[in-house]
């Protein structure tokens, strides 16, 4: 069998690719949402700090315009708050990370799929833990895809040697998960520095604009849009949780090297199993951090 890197999206099973195809939607449809929220809130607020009247001065066209951003931003918030895409972004990248644990799980023959477990038996045990998963989100709506519960890569690992189901973890599962969490960490303690700056300026371009404001008659009343800014890009860094993502996932990659320099001395199957479950229980707890921050 050739060496794998990184698994195919195909060679998981049904359950994976559906919820991760919803989380992947309620994830876009969420932030897109809170970020158009955010921009017209802040064009809402750019519109007040002048007056243009037309119609004999009885009509305040930017102040109008305040109204109908305030209006698309209340329509978008309605729109969030019905769908609730975050929470199917939550629940369904649940069901996806437990989904995947346990595809490895049985691919590799870790507990509670042992080698001395029948195939049949052990597709069995797959099917009704696949089944317990996705029975917790009855609510969940998943993403239709055709695709098998057992993908043939599954059962073609499992009957795979010990030696050949070691490396396969160890290259497609552990390094791979370990170089992903890597590179969020690079990724997210970049965007927070950057964010960071971005703040300091705007607070310091505000504290300029205030200034003025007091000691300039007819200075354009800037400070209250600047201020509105910043709340909204206070709103979408809390969002993104930038630095919170940035800690769990270095956690989680010193995590996952402990795990990987104890599978590479294991020296026999029994003491394997053990060590795939300690292995995915690492990768669990940075979910359950993230899942928590989340539906806080």
């Amino acid at each position: 069998m050739p060496k794998i890197e990184r698994l195919p999206y195909t060679d998981m099973p049904q359950l994976f690719q559906a919820a991760d195809s919803a989380s992947i939607t309620g994830q876009k449809q969420y932030l897109h949402g809170t970020r158009a929220r955010l921009v017209l809130v802040s064009a809402a607020a750019l519109s007040g700090i002048a007056s243009w009247r037309v119609g004999r001065g009885e009509v305040d066209v930017l102040a109008l315009a305040a109204v109908v951003l305030f209006v698309a931003a209340l329509l978008v918030e309605c729109a969030l708050w019905k769908s609730r895409p975050d929470k199917a972004w939550y629940d369904a990248r649940a069901v996806a990370e437990s989904a995947k644990t346990l595809t490895w799980k049985f691919a590799v023959c870790a507990e509670p799929f042992p080698n001395s477990l029948a195939a049949a038996d052990a597709v069995k045990v797959l099917i009704d833990r696949l089944g317990n998963v996705g029975a917790q989100y009855p609510h969940l709506r998943l993403a239709p895809v055709d695709a098998q519960m057992v993908t043939e890569w599954m059962s073609v690992q499992r009957s795979a040697p010990w030696s050949e189901r070691r490396q396969v973890y160890l290259d497609a599962r552990l390094r791979d998960q370990k170089a992903w969490y890597t590179q969020k960490a690079q990724y997210n303690t970049s965007r927070s520095n950057q964010w960071r700056v971005a703040l300091v300026g705007l607070e310091f371009v505000g504290f300029v604009m205030s200034l003025l404001q007091a000691l300039k008659p007819g200075m354009p009343a800037l400070s209250g849009f600047v201020a509105a800014v910043v709340g909204a890009v206070v709103a979408w860094v809390e969002t993104k949780q930038h630095d919170f993502n940035a800690r769990a996932y270095s956690a989680a990659v010193s995590d996952l090297t402990k795990a990987e320099a104890r599978l590479i001395n294991v020296e026999e199957e029994a003491g394997w199993a053990r060590e795939v479950n300690d292995a995915e229980d690492a990768i669990s707890r940075e979910h359950t951090l993230w899942l928590a921050s989340r539906s806080r």
